[in-house]
């Protein structure tokens, strides 16, 4: 029964289980390298198709997957090879006749009947797996004529983003509905209605549904991929409601799936011997970053810095505001805990063209409505927004009219050096009070400032590559809040303390940077008149 024994198959983890048996309408896995992902996709067919689809009036279930990939030599590579570990050619369920047919850089057809039980009852099961490669084809051209009960992308990831929604479209019409038995017909448009309803879909109590089904499984895409927004990746508002996204845990994680096929001493020398973008992706199970651009904080860790929840403002204490004017101005509102902790709890991003006075209302209506009676601690702004305007003739630039809007002095951040500004985020980002507590803490609705941790906030390609020594940053709708982020963090922390941090961190074990030596000296108790250190300046 070849290297897999159907019956006694254990499903990689408990995200592996759970997409096995989800019933669509369209299921997602992503995760690293050797997590099982192929492996639950070939099984989840028969087991539906023995657990689940309907039984056709002569008491058989007839079920057609049509599984694709973007070509013959990947599939057979990838999805055909562990297919047969489960199913090999001559499997005791291929059917005697005709069992296998194609191969070979063409489609193949294999045709298995099997018993299965549901409860006390034996039903008889035939199962047709049908593949195709779609390569550089029209989608809509190639899924036509295709009648199916259920359809499976391979590396999903690899094919147009049309696939799941054109295959999609293309299932539940095998066997048709004259065949299968009516209570079954009942039981399985029972729970097509429900779903439609729960996905927000109105449906009449009468109308008859067939169960509709599109999986794929894929390794972690770039942070662009559509899927992803699809699934909700960054922003679980915007998903898709039709998919249910499986992430499994990275190889490195200590909920890692497939431990058997994959142990973790197998990922630590992938770590060793990858690139940081393709470990990010085939190790951690992260999406991976486009090559156009890497991101301007790697120290940036979704589980650490990222809110579990939305933040409260805390009661009495001062908040810090950050300001980027220019054509898309934006706004960062934190707030300083007492055990040292920065929070993040809010941002403003405009859209391009917004004038300085109504940006001005919207950042006094945030503060107003979010956070009223809290004192401000200080805001800080781009020092270009203190540039123009011309008091004589009453002409004001961006930091004059929204300081007279707030009626709070707005103070220029102490330096505009990207290296220094980001270094200011960065500090945070590293910090981690007793050992424990991140430093700096992001509320989940920050949409656009998490966005850019993430993926969006990245270094041009010339900076990538190394072929510019300036920290040109790509200029996008995230890059405004993360630059207001920075303003703020670098004017409340100080441009010394960014600084010192920096040398700090830098420098080898046992080495005390002037700054600490200073601090140091500082705090000494005071000296008798007289008595001094010349060597104290």
């Amino acid at each position: 029964m070849g290297n897999i024994d159907v019956s006694r198959y254990v499903p990689p983890g408990p995200v592996g289980a759970a997409f096995i048996h989800s019933r669509g309408p369209i299921d997602i896995i992503m995760g690293p390298a050797g997590s099982g992902k192929t492996v639950a996709s070939c099984i989840k067919g028969p087991l539906l198709a023995a657990s689940y689809m309907p039984v056709c009036r002569d008491g058989r279930v007839r079920v057609k997957l049509i599984c694709v990939r973007d070509t013959y030599r990947d599939f057979a590579r990838t999805a055909l090879a562990s297919w047969h570990e489960m199913f090999p050619v001559g499997h005791p369920w291929q059917r005697p006749d005709k069992g296998y047919e194609g191969g070979q850089d063409r489609p193949v057809r294999h045709h298995l009947v099997w018993e299965a039980y549901r409860g006390a009852d034996k039903v008889i099961v035939e199962f047709t797996l049908e593949t195709g490669a779609i390569a550089d084809s029209n989608v809509m051209q190639f899924v036509k004529g295709y009648e199916v009960s259920m359809a499976w992308g391979n590396e999903v990831d690899m094919m147009s983003p049309e696939v799941p929604g054109a295959l999609f479209m293309r299932t539940g019409r095998y066997p048709p509905v004259k065949d299968i038995a009516p209570s079954e017909l009942d039981r399985v448009s029972r729970d097509g209605r429900e779903a439609m309803r729960r996905m927000g879909m109105t449906v009449d109590d009468t109308e008859i549904t067939l169960p509709r089904m599109f999986w794929g499984d894929m390794n972690p895409p770039d942070v662009d991929h559509p899927l992803l927004k699809e699934v909700g990746w960054e922003d679980p508002e915007k998903k898709n409601p039709a998919y249910n996204f499986f992430r499994q845990p990275g190889g490195l994680d200590d909920g890692a799936e497939n431990r058997i096929g994959r142990p973790r001493s197998a990922y630590e020398m992938d770590l060793r011997a990858m690139s940081e973008n393709l470990s990010r992706r085939m190790v951690h199970g992260l999406p991976g970053y486009a090559q156009d651009g890497k991101p301007v904080y790697p120290e940036y860790n979704e589980k650490i810095h990222k809110a579990d929840q939305p933040l409260a403002p805390t009661p009495g204490r001062g908040i810090t505001i950050g300001l980027d004017g220019g054509g898309s101005p934006s706004a960062t509102i934190g707030q300083p805990q007492s055990n040292g902790q920065d929070r993040l709890l809010a941002e403003l991003v405009t859209e391009p063209g917004t004038g300085p006075t109504r940006f001005s209302l919207m950042l006094l209506d945030l503060l107003m409505s979010q956070f009223p009676g809290l004192p401000i601690i200080g805001i800080y702004g781009d020092p270009a927004m203190f540039y123009g305007g011309d008091t004589e003739n009453d002409e004001m630039n961006f930091a004059m009219t929204v300081q007279k809007t707030l009626r709070f002095p707005i103070m220029p951040a102490p330096s505009n050096e990207p290296g220094v500004r980001q270094d200011a985020v960065r500090m945070g980002l590293t910090t981690m009070i007793d050992g424990r507590v991140p430093g700096y803490l992001v509320d989940p609705r920050c949409k656009m400032i998490l966005g850019g941790f993430a993926a969006h906030y990245k270094l041009t390609k010339q900076a990538t590559i190394g072929g510019t020594d300036k920290l040109a940053v790509v200029k996008n709708s995230y890059s405004h809040p993360h630059d207001a982020e920075q303003y703020r963090r670098l004017g409340y922390i100080g441009l010394a303390n960014v600084i010192a941090h920096g040398v700090t961190t830098s420098l080898p074990a046992g080495v005390v940077s002037l700054h600490e030596q200073r601090l140091l000296r500082s705090q000494s108790a005071p000296q008798t008149p007289g008595n001094f250190n010349v060597w104290d300046v």
